[in-house]
């Protein structure tokens, strides 16, 4: 077999593999986050809608990375070089991602914010 394509195959699956726990890591934390301002269906709901975003653009990214030539020397060198740019594309992409549900939770908590003073001013005149 090709050693290009060991090394196209190789950096799929251990791409996958990384991305995927990454999108559990960030559901779980994307929850957690959401909870503070929104009941926990709603937040669950928005926060499976963010990690399918994410890890649609990650794969994505995966796909094409495993197929651009490293000019490096041997199969394992290539394999640890594609992975280091996944994990630098999955570190910004998960850092962008909680960035997202924060401004969803302080979008919310603003909106809530809003609501209770003009209720405030209603009661007040």
């Amino acid at each position: 077999m090709d050693i290009d394509l060991v090394s196209y195959f190789a950096v799929l699956i251990a791409g996958a593999a990384l991305t995927a726990g990454v999108g559990v890591i960030l559901r779980r934390s994307g929850q957690s986050i959401l909870e503070e301002e929104y009941p926990a269906d709603r937040a669950a709901g928005l926060t499976k809608l963010v990690v399918v975003g994410f890890q649609l653009a990650t794969f994505g990214v995966l796909a094409l990375i495993s197929t651009v030539n490293v000019p490096v020397d041997g199969f394992a060198q290539t394999v640890v070089t594609k992975l280091g740019v996944v994990l630098l594309i999955l570190g910004v992409a998960y850092g962008l991602t909680l960035r997202v549900l924060a401004r969803l939770r302080d979008s919310h908590h603003r909106a809530q914010l809003d609501e209770d003073f003009q209720a405030a001013m209603r009661a007040r005149s």
